[in-house]
């Protein structure tokens, strides 16, 4: 990562005035140390604070009834969270190319059991154009609501590049990868890990294999845990 647009820059002063960092895992403290330019022994692999929701039952009970009161038409549908990261180098670049997922056509294909909330990343502005006869089932939450709530009420979860596959491991939600540009972002920003073995899903590169997969319970689920215990290993 170091060098490619977006990485971590070394020499910025705030991350080396940490006397500690502390991180979900003893498998990712190099991959801190490296990008904070700090010393190993600085990141200590306590686990997370911003998990910890994960653990209570009772706090996902009451995101789960609110969510349900505020959107009863959701109620006792199948919930996709579509949410992908930004592409660009930083806040001040930020978009994300919404030609690449038409969520009218793609709600059509997987059918009636189904329905979509939209969380693009906070840096993005872009917004999707969402037909009158879908409205009641494809809801864009991108401005509202904290993604690791969202969670909560998720039942399948697709996304990109983005660190929510690291909460949703946590709730083991089934997840779809749609990486249409996985070799152009290789070659621009790039992974601390090989991203085809790394992730804890299915990869698809089209909209078309996105609903194939959806249609046929086609997750590979199986990649979850052993992803689980290799980031969370101190839970």
């Amino acid at each position: 990562r170091l060098g490619k647009p977006g990485s971590p820059k070394q020499k910025n002063s705030n991350h080396r005035m940490y006397d500690y960092t502390i991180v979900s895992s003893s498998d990712i403290i190099k991959f801190y140390a490296e990008g904070f330019g700090i010393s190993d022994y600085k990141v200590l692999p306590t686990g997370i604070p911003r998990t910890d929701i994960f653990c209570d039952d009772g706090y996902g009970k009451a995101i789960r009834d609110g969510f349900f009161e505020k959107y009863p038409t959701l109620k006792g549908k199948k919930i996709i969270m579509f949410a992908p990261t930004f592409r660009g180098a930083g806040q001040n670049s930020a978009y994300y190319p919404v030609s690449a997922f038409e969520p009218n056509e793609f709600l059509k294909d997987v059918g009636e059991d189904y329905a979509i909330i939209i969380k693009l990343h906070p840096f993005c502005s872009e917004k999707f154009t969402i037909d009158d006869e879908y409205k009641d089932r494809i809801i864009d939450l991108s401005d509202e609501d904290e993604i690791n709530d969202l969670l909560f009420i998720t039942d399948l979860l697709i996304t990109d590049y983005s660190s929510c596959v690291f909460e949703a491991s946590m709730l083991d939600i089934p997840m779809l990868f749609y990486a249409f540009d996985l070799y152009s972002y290789i070659a621009g920003r790039d992974f601390y890990c090989d991203f085809e073995t790394f992730i804890p899903g299915k990869l698809v590169f089209t909209q078309e294999q996105m609903a194939q997969a959806v249609k046929g319970n086609d997750f590979e689920q199986n990649r979850i845990a052993p992803f689980k215990e290799k980031f969370f290993n101190n839970i």
